[in-house]
């Protein structure tokens, strides 16, 4: 992985170079023999609207939910609107809204407002709109420039930070997508810290994961970073940021299209995804029961859960699943109301299916035998489970949720 500082070319040019926010900074990470720009820093709102039009595109097709519409992606395309004609697509927030439904009316809405090869798609937001935007930018003329502007933590340390572009379906999550490239990634830390706490926590997810299932050496300084009220300041996002870009930006240097060591990234996500899939639209007022980071760090739980069944895990592995998960404030009860058996059919169309041979009684896992050491790295890390020893774990992980009193709820 190449990650580079870059600063002004002398001391005569930063004198004439206008104000920099502070904390500027540049970085870029190589993936499938391509270098993807990163623009990381506070208040970069006119930094982020320069750096789109270097691209020189013809019109701007920016992707987001109704409720980043209304803040930081609202700004952004006003901003751009001044020089290059801009469509803002917008679909209502949530897991359930991720699908082709919502992929097929932005096709048809951005070909309508004249976009050509030339033109940009621009996601801003978290996850969802993300993926959406990303499909969009890989099917249209078989491939536009994509830009991701991350507004979430769990966008920025995980989704953006990838070629792989997927929208749902009714069985399972990313099961419709391909490989698309993204120009560059622009993080304001300044709009991502101004999440909720849920957001903060459950973003902060992936990072741990990546420590658990990856790179152990980290995990000192995740102890000193991670706090459960979730109060944190830019620049200790920026920290955590830097830590997921360095793991994801060594395997995707390795492994691009996450079909080998890259499948490391998919830790906790086989029951993650499906608890994601089952409480989609079924929280308060509508929205998700549970967050793409929650759910990765209950999947997580019910892994080290099935590991140790097998005698693969002992108790000490247990014990710092469950100290990271506790230390990022991501509570068990978020499970309440999911039925076992909705999570175990999603499961069965996990979209691993297929990287290794499992009969109809199996599940193909990613384990680890102790943090940082994953099994069958010969075989995509991926060992097949008997499907009663992952419905054992799945049932017990929703059972102590029931039981919960901690006090968390989903809000």
């Amino acid at each position: 992985m190449d990650l580079q500082a870059r600063e002004p070319a002398d001391a005569a040019n930063a004198a004439a170079a206008p104000p920099r926010p502070p904390g500027l900074r540049e970085r870029s990470f190589d993936i499938a023999g391509k270098r993807v720009r990163v623009v990381l820093g506070e208040h970069i709102e006119a930094e982020m609207a320069a750096a789109l039009a270097e691209l020189d595109a013809d019109r701007f097709v920016v992707v987001t939910d109704a409720r980043v519409a209304e803040l930081a992606a609202g700004a952004l395309a006003e901003r751009l609107e001044r020089t290059t004609p801009t469509l803002l697509l917008s679909h209502p927030p949530g897991e359930e809204f991720k699908n082709l439904a919502t992929l097929s009316r932005f096709v048809d809405l951005a070909l309508d407002f004249g976009v050509t090869r030339r033109s940009v798609v621009v996601a801003v937001g978290g996850g969802i709109p993300g993926n959406i935007a990303g499909v969009l930018a890989g099917l249209l003329f078989r491939g536009l420039r994509l830009v991701h502007v991350p507004t979430t933590v769990i966008a920025a340390c995980d989704s953006v930070l990838s070629v792989k572009q997927a929208v749902n379906t009714g069985h399972a999550k990313n099961t419709v997508g391909l490989y698309h490239i993204p120009e560059a990634v622009l993080v304001d830390l300044a709009v991502v810290a101004g999440g909720s706490p849920r957001d903060l926590r459950s973003g902060t997810c992936e990072t741990v994961k990546n420590a658990l299932a990856i790179e152990p050496a980290q995990i000192p300084r995740l102890r000193r970073l991670l706090r459960r009220e979730a109060d944190y300041s830019p620049a200790d996002l920026g920290e955590i940021f830097e830590l997921s870009l360095a793991v994801k930006g060594r395997l995707l240097l390795e492994d691009p299209y996450e079909k080998h060591a890259g499948v490391l990234l998919e830790y906790g996500h086989t029951v993650g995804h499906a608890l994601e899939l089952a409480g989609a639209g079924r929280g308060p007022g509508g929205g998700d029961m549970i967050k793409h980071g929650e759910a990765v760090a209950l999947g997580m739980t019910a892994a080290a859960d099935v590991a140790h069944r097998a005698g693969l895990l002992d108790a000490e592995g247990l014990a710092v699943h469950e100290e990271l998960i506790d230390r990022v404030g991501v509570c068990r009860c978020l499970t309440v109301g999911i039925a076992p058996e909705t999570v175990l059919h999603h499961i069965a169309y996990d979209n691993k299916r297929g990287y290794r041979s499992c009969d109809g009684s199996e599940v193909a896992m990613v384990l680890l035998r102790a943090v940082g050491a994953p099994l069958n790295a010969e075989q995509r890390y991926l060992t097949p489970v008997p499907h009663t020893l992952v419905a054992a774990a799945v049932h017990d992980l929703l059972r102590r949720g029931k039981e919960c009193t901690a006090g968390h709820g989903p809000s």
